[in-house]
């Protein structure tokens, strides 16, 4: 059998005459075939051919650099959103033994040995100024089940800078580290005397009389009865049955001598009742207990329950967590009220990835918890730190039957 290439290059006879045909392959004029040689006017192409030669090479020429446009700006160009990813874990009883600072160290009173985990949640945000995100950034996180996409003003504002950004995230994570101090105190009865002293009078309130520096020591309603002072927690509660446009006169320290100051309490936040003093309020307590925190390149307020606990763990005796490894997520005040974070989700996953088998959420977060726990991990939801420690000491035990979950919120 003839292969059809040897077929097609023997040389074939020609039965009317004498020509015959050449097997050489194809020349550069052969190739022109019916669009006819340029240099021969009697088969060169007409000019209206010559222009859609030349229309059809521009065209894909064009197309061409669109395509690689349109790659590059996929790749390259800076999109205005944020994703949220999951972020490192760090154990907050970790004391140098696997990182190379402390991420707590507690001194003035005597600690005890710990031993497990306790592990502060993080997520990995791209989208601020210094960390941009492209289309294809954006694509990766539609498919990924971990990654979350929010709308920037939600985490970075745009009229913030880099920097800017940078130190509202430090000042957050400070302001959580002090409240989880003085709640880990408050919890193990090792706290003194609250003392609450002015920071800044709120644009809201138009009084002159108080002034930053003075020390709140008691508040008296127009027509109602003095009290005194002992705890931001009672000062909360008193605020919530005293009506906004209120009259009320405080008894405060300035520097060494004592004085007055008279405000009208303003409104509320929405949602809540009573009215507020329209003041910002410093807290703290008596105590010779101090905490120190080695983390500085992460901010926000999110692991205050965590490092409160870490508190206790460290100036109670026996191990709270029973060698078992807890990953958590909350903020937190100076009364130990837990409150709801961004990014559970992510936090949650990034608990999954260091081991955690056993996760506590604020109860506040529980609608985006439900149906979102990691496999083979136990999500259990607190409102305050008592609750927080409650879980953990049962976590410990190996009986968890009574703690609170998502979904039966």
């Amino acid at each position: 059998m003839t292969h059809p290439d040897q077929h097609a290059a023997a040389d074939t006879a020609d039965p009317v005459g004498s020509t015959r045909l050449q097997p050489s392959s194809a020349s550069q004029e052969d190739q022109l075939g019916q669009a006819g040689r340029e240099d021969d006017p009697d088969t060169a192409p007409s000019g209206e051919s010559r222009r859609r030669r030349r229309l059809r090479r521009a065209v894909v020429a064009g197309s061409f650099i669109l395509v690689v446009a349109l790659i590059a700006a996929v790749f390259l160009v800076p999109v205005n959103a944020v994703i949220e990813a999951p972020g490192p874990t760090w154990n907050v009883l970790d004391n140098g033994s696997s990182s190379d600072q402390d991420v707590l160290k507690v001194s003035g009173t005597e600690t005890y040995p710990t031993e497990g985990a306790l592990r502060m949640t993080t997520v990995s945000v791209s989208g601020c100024p210094g960390y941009p995100v492209t289309t294809a950034d954006l694509i990766a996180a539609w498919i990924s089940a971990d990654k979350r996409i929010v709308d920037r003003d939600e985490v970075c504002p745009q009229d913030q800078n880099a920097e800017q950004v940078e130190e509202t995230g430090k000042a957050q994570m400070t302001a959580s580290q002090d409240s989880a101090v003085i709640a880990a105190l408050v919890e193990t009865g090792k706290a003194g005397a609250m003392h609450l002293t002015v920071t800044e009078v709120t644009e809201q309130q138009t009084s002159t009389e108080i002034q930053a520096g003075d020390v709140l020591e008691t508040i008296t309603p127009q027509g109602g009865q003095t009290t005194t002072l002992a705890s931001f927690s009672q000062l909360r509660e008193l605020m919530t049955t005293i009506p906004e446009g209120t009259r009320v006169t405080l008894g405060v320290r300035r520097g060494e001598q004592k004085a007055s100051a008279a405000l009208t309490t303003i409104a509320p936040q929405e949602g809540t009742t009573g009215s507020l003093l329209g003041l910002s309020l410093k807290i703290s307590v008596d105590s010779p207990v101090e905490a120190t925190f080695g983390l500085s390149d992460v901010g926000g307020p999110s692991a205050g329950m965590m490092f409160a606990l870490g508190v206790v763990d460290e100036i109670t005796p026996g191990s709270l967590t029973g060698g078992k490894d807890i990953s958590g997520t909350g903020t937190i005040d100076m009364t130990g009220q837990v409150g709801p974070i961004g990014g559970i989700q992510q936090k949650m996953a990034g608990a999954r990835e260091s081991g955690s088998t056993f996760f506590l959420a604020p109860a506040s977060n529980c609608n985006e918890v439900k149906g979102h726990e990691p496999k083979d991990m136990q999500v259990f939801a607190v409102n305050t730190l008592h609750e927080a420690v409650a879980a953990t000491e049962a976590i410990a035990s190996g009986d968890t039957s009574g703690l609170a979950t998502c979904s039966a919120q």
